[in-house]
């Protein structure tokens, strides 16, 4: 199973940068069902923010303030699974990528 998490590296006067790496749709549900922690199939307002976190986004509580808008339908808080491809539209058209 290929880990979209890794980094890419580049060798540059003996260090090594990170390169951001895009992710696709497919990678994006991946990393985001990882980061459910309690396993219990949505993501809450902690566990989404983490997850923006280990993107590397900036302003990361308006980002997932933002998420949280435009993904949770019915409001309850949470990001379901019927509600996760609305996630990862907002994540798309961000273009979040990790680094």
């Amino acid at each position: 199973m290929r880990r979209p998490f890794l980094y890419i590296c580049q060798r540059t006067e003996m260090r090594f940068q990170k390169l951001p790496m895009k992710l696709n749709e497919q990678e994006l549900l991946a990393f985001f069902k990882r980061h459910d922690v309690n396993k219990d199939n949505r993501l809450s307002w902690d566990e989404l923010k983490q997850a923006f976190i280990d993107l590397g986004v900036s302003w990361v509580s308006w980002t997932t303030d933002r998420a949280m808008l435009q993904a949770d339908d019915n409001e309850d808080g949470y990001i379901s699974e019927g509600e996760m491809e609305k996630l990862i539209q907002f994540a798309l058209k961000c273009k979040l990528t990790i680094k």
